[in-house]
């Protein structure tokens, strides 16, 4: 059952209504509501009944969110859904009269996402750009807080070809005088293929009466993300009609009817690399 939200309110936390700001970078945040899945915020130049623009609408699942802003008059809101309801809007009003707080800016970091695991190690960082920013300081920090890249730039943008390993990178603005904190993300960069997996049970060429079958193989684990083995099992020799496949760990167990398989396993990371195919073994069951 999906619960009916339409009664309930959110709460709008800051900025407070009829907030002053002298900062460009805005964070919006509001107290979570029970049974809601996600926030839809509009933000409107002046007010949603005079608008001139409607800058932004836009769906999430936090319950905060950070947009850089231009001086002036604003109104935002927020209504709380869910897969079949949602909440009426609540909205306040705020006016950003100038940015002399730039060191409490927020540096809005893009891509990649934060904590992803990946084969690519080429990787093009991103992040918003802030109002009244000279340049951005770029950092690169491996697991050991070891810094391995310190740069700074005047786009939004730097390409970076990690190494193996887990890092973690940051960006701050300055405007010359001033410099933001750090905003930071994780990613764990593995290119290396799983090993293979080599079979063991039941046998190659082995018939049995025995119609729960108890599956079994061997693999090294490689450094790196975490792997997972995959067991798929054929009716017929040229594995093109597949009986079942599942994702499983050695030994697996499964009861079957009589015939004659053809089974092999394969490995996965979560950064998406796969093993080669394990050898193909093939067993009968007899009625």
């Amino acid at each position: 059952m999906v619960d009916n939200i339409t009664k309930k309110e959110v709460s709008l936390t800051a900025p407070a209504n009829n907030a002053i700001l002298s900062t460009s970078g805005v964070t919006f945040s509001w107290e979570t509501v029970e049974g809601a899945d996600k926030y839809q915020l509009q933000i409107a130049i002046p007010s949603f009944e005079a608008a001139r623009q409607i800058i932004l609408d836009t769906v999430v699942s936090k319950n905060s969110y950070t947009q850089q802003l231009n001086i002036g008059k604003y109104e935002w809101r927020i209504r709380a859904i869910n897969s079949a309801y949602e909440t009426a809007y609540v909205k306040k009003s705020f006016e950003i009269l100038n940015n002399d707080d730039f060191q409490n800016n927020t540096v809005v970091l893009l891509t990649p996402n934060n904590n992803l695991i990946t084969k690519t190690a080429s990787q093009k960082l991103s992040w918003d750009a802030i109002i009244g920013a000279a340049n951005y300081q770029i950092q690169v920090l491996d697991e050991n807080n070891t810094l391995v890249k310190d740069q700074t730039s005047e786009t939004t943008i730097l390409n970076f070809t990690f190494d193996e390993g887990k890092y973690t990178w940051k960006v701050r603005a300055s405007n010359g005088t001033e410099q933001t904190l750090y905003t930071s993300r994780s990613i764990t960069v593995d290119t290396k293929v799983p090993n293979t997996p080599t079979l063991s049970s039941p046998l190659n060429a082995s018939t049995t009466t025995n119609k729960s079958i108890n599956f079994q193989w061997s693999r090294t684990l490689v450094p790196g993300s975490a792997e997972r083995d995959s067991i798929y099992v054929y009716t017929e020799s040229a594995l093109t009609n597949l009986n079942f496949k599942d994702r499983g760990t050695s030994p697996y167990n499964k009861t079957m009817t009589a015939g004659t398989y053809y089974w092999f396993v394969k490995s996965f990371d979560d950064a998406g690399n796969q093993s080669g195919r394990s050898t193909v073994f093939n067993f009968t069951i007899n009625n």
